[in-house]
């Protein structure tokens, strides 16, 4: 794809990042061998830590428009900058640790395209190939999380509303009130859009690949988000949300028992590693604040 030009882009593929290493460069890249779609903007907004200059200078040479907010705001204020710098139609939300598959940004575009009435659609996420027994483990969750997740009110619920890929109807997403203290910003994305009366869809063709964290202190700290989903999106959402979280019981055994048949070992101890989330460590999550440190096993490349 040519460099962008804000004249003639048909969308916006937003990136906000704190680490903004060798990894972003991977992810843009992915991005750009693209195929089939129009021209785009590519911008990556940088929450408070500069970049190496031998990064910034590849994502420039790139045709990248790179923003630098000198203070630190959190993922979410970079999220809100890149929906007010989005004069396209859609606008398109990922990260900096990403992989597209090809086919993925035209595959999320025409969904929108057939019809009208969309305002937000998901990709589907996968780790990418497991190389250590911990990222083995850990996979059996997150593809446990998408069947559950399909099952449940036919794919339209906030188990597959994933930040790490979101495309936005950009228009209707400026309704959005947006607190810059939300933590799990895919969830509530995925309820204010619904509060509004937006259609939601889940790309289940449009696959993203992310690397699974290596340690359990990272997948612990990623974790934390989730433990305090319903609690903070009720608060922010002004709406009582138990039925949103309300899944039912067979569903989970049923995702449950598929992956244990695929892959029984991994599955036990995941259950293991997901009970020491929910009991073991409840007591990382009583003060969870919107800043942390950055995982960095997910942007090793």
């Amino acid at each position: 794809m040519s460099k962008q030009s804000k004249k003639t882009a048909k969308f916006t593929v937003g990136i906000p990042t704190y680490y903004g290493g060798p990894a972003l460069v991977r992810a843009v890249k992915s991005i750009l061998k693209s195929k089939n779609v129009e021209d785009f903007r590519l911008i990556v907004c940088i929450d408070g830590n500069p970049l190496e200059p031998k990064i910034e200078k590849q994502l420039l040479d790139l045709g990248v428009e790179v923003v630098l907010s000198k203070k630190r705001g959190g993922q979410v204020a970079r999220l809100k900058q890149l929906l007010s710098l989005s004069k396209t139609e859609l606008v398109v939300l990922t990260q900096d640790d990403i992989i597209f598959e090809p086919t993925t940004l035209k595959r999320l575009i025409e969904i929108f395209e057939k019809d009208e009435d969309v305002t937000l659609v998901s990709a589907k996420i996968l780790p990418t190939k497991a190389h250590t027994f911990f990222e083995k483990i850990i996979e059996v969750g997150v593809k446990g999380n998408i069947r559950l997740g399909k099952l449940w009110r036919n794919g339209d619920n906030y188990l597959l509303a994933n930040g790490r890929c979101m495309v936005l109807r950009t228009k209707f997403m400026k309704k959005f009130t947006i607190f810059e203290e939300v933590i799990n910003s895919d969830a509530y994305f995925y309820f204010e859009n619904k509060k509004l009366g937006g259609k939601f869809v889940f790309a289940d063709e449009a696959v993203v690949y992310n690397k699974s964290p290596q340690k359990l202190s990272e997948h612990l700290k990623q974790s934390r988000k989730f433990q305090i989903s319903e609690k903070e999106n009720t608060k922010y959402i002004e709406s009582n949300l138990e039925h949103e979280y309300s899944i039912p019981l067979y569903l989970k055994v049923n995702a449950l028992l598929r992956e244990f048949i695929n892959d029984p070992i991994h599955t036990f101890l995941y259950l293991g590693v997901n009970f020491y989330t929910k009991i073991a460590g409840k007591d990382l999550f009583k003060d969870v604040q919107r800043f942390w440190d950055t995982d960095l096993t997910t942007k090793r490349i």
